[in-house]
C-alpha cells in the first residue's frame, strides 16, 4: 500500500510538487482554502473581461521543461518569448525605453543620455552572468533559515564575488552607468523580489543576466492561469483529488509527531506525511502556533512589500502599450525608501 501524501495549498508550489508525488507512486489529496487552484497565480473573471492575478510573466523556462520531462508529461500549456521584456517611461522624458535583448536595439535608445551603453551593458552583463553561473545552486535554489546559515553558505562562493556580496543592487549598478534613466531602468528588476534596488543586497544583479542574456521572459498563451489548468488537469489524469474551500486552521499531534491537520468546519484529515504549501510564517504562526512564530515576534520581522492591483477591462486594443510598461516618477530613490 503506498503512503498517502495532504498536501495543504493548490498554488503552483504544491501543484507541482503533488503532481511529482504522485509520479513516484504516493497517493497524493490536495486541500485549499480558496475556491479555486492556483494560489497567488490566479484568474479574475468579471462583466466579460478575463485577468491573470500575480505573475503576469515567467523566466527560467528551462525549469518548467525539466519539470515536464522528470514526470514523463508534455508540458500542458504553450509559451512564447517577450520581446521587449518591457517598456518604461519617465515623467520628465517625451521618450519611451524598451528593453530588448538585442543589445543593439537597447544601447540605440541610450546614445544621447548614455555614452558608451552597449560596452557598459555588455561588461555588467558578463560580470552578471558569472554570478548566476557561481550562485545559483549554491544560493538561489536554497533556503536559510538564519543569517548564520546565509552567510556560511556566501563564504563558498568564488573569492572574486567577495566586494559584491557587500555591496547593494544599486550601487552595482552605479558603477557600471551614470545617467538617471539607465540605472533606474536596469534596476527595476530588483522590484519583481519584493524589495528595492537600495536594501536587495548586489548578487542578484544575476537577474539581469536572466533577463537580457540567460532566457528571457516569457507569457503563456490564453494568460498565465493556463500553467494552473494545465496542472490540475495532469493532477486529474493522476488520480488526484483536490478539494477547494478547505481552509487548514489547526492540527493534532501523536507523541509529538504531526498526525492531521484540521479544518475550519472541524474535518480532520490524515496521512502518512503533509506537504504545507502555504506562507511558511504565517503557517507556523496562525496553524501550527510555534513560539519562534508567535504574533509578537512576526510583527517584528522585516517582510518584503506586498503589491495593490487594479484590474481595469478596457473593450479595445491598445497596439501602442506592450505586455510590462513602466512609468516612474521623479522620486524614485524617495519612492523605494516609502514603500
Amino acid at each position: 500500500m503506498s503512503k498517502k501524501v495532504l498536501v495543504a495549498g493548490a498554488g503552483i508550489g504544491g501543484l507541482a510538487t503533488a503532481l511529482r508525488l504522485a509520479k513516484m507512486g504516493f497517493e497524493v489529496e490536495i486541500v485549499e482554502k480558496n475556491n479555486q487552484a492556483g494560489g497567488r497565480l490566479n484568474q479574475i473573471k468579471k462583466d466579460g473581461f478575463t485577468f491573470d492575478t500575480g505573475p503576469s510573466f515567467f523566466s527560467m523556462s528551462y525549469e518548467f521543461e525539466a519539470f515536464a520531462n522528470d514526470c514523463g508529461i508534455e508540458l500542458p500549456f504553450k509559451y512564447y518569448s517577450l520581446d521587449p521584456l518591457y517598456s518604461v517611461n519617465f515623467i520628465d522624458n517625451p521618450k519611451t525605453f524598451h528593453l530588448y535583448r538585442d543589445i543593439d536595439k537597447l544601447a540605440a535608445q541610450f546614445e544621447d543620455i548614455e555614452p558608451g551603453f552597449k560596452q557598459k551593458m555588455e561588461k555588467y552583463l558578463e560580470k552578471s552572468g558569472r554570478l548566476f553561473h557561481d550562485t545559483v545552486d549554491l544560493v538561489i535554489k536554497n533556503n536559510f533559515d538564519s543569517y548564520f546559515a546565509y552567510i556560511v553558505t556566501l563564504m563558498r562562493v568564488n573569492p572574486v564575488h567577495i566586494p559584491v556580496l557587500f555591496r547593494s543592487f544599486w550601487q552595482q549598478v552605479n558603477r557600471h552607468f551614470t545617467s538617471k534613466e539607465a540605472r533606474q531602468i536596469i534596476s527595476l528588476v530588483a522590484f519583481f523580489l519584493g524589495r528595492t534596488p537600495f536594501d536587495t543586497m548586489a548578487i542578484y544583479t544575476l537577474l539581469s543576466y536572466t533577463e537580457f542574456k540567460h532566457d528571457g521572459y516569457f507569457n503563456v498563451e490564453g494568460g498565465m492561469y493556463k500553467i494552473v489548468e494545465g496542472l490540475v488537469n495532469e493532477l486529474e489524469k493522476a488520480g488526484v483529488k483536490i478539494t477547494c474551500n478547505t481552509e487548514i486552521t489547526g492540527f493534532s499531534e501523536n507523541a509529538g509527531k504531526l498526525d492531521a491537520l484540521i479544518d475550519k468546519s472541524g474535518k480532520t484529515w490524515k496521512a502518512d506525511a503533509f506537504l504545507v504549501n502555504s506562507d511558511a510564517a504565517v503557517f507556523r504562526n496562525s496553524v501550527l502556533k510555534r513560539e519562534k512564530f508567535s504574533d509578537e515576534k512576526m510583527a517584528r520581522m522585516n517582510w518584503t512589500m506586498g503589491y495593490l492591483t487594479f484590474y481595469i477591462g478596457i473593450k479595445c486594443k491598445l497596439p501602442q502599450v506592450n505586455h510590462h510598461n513602466y512609468y516612474l516618477g521623479s522620486n524614485y530613490e524617495e519612492y523605494s525608501n516609502n514603500i
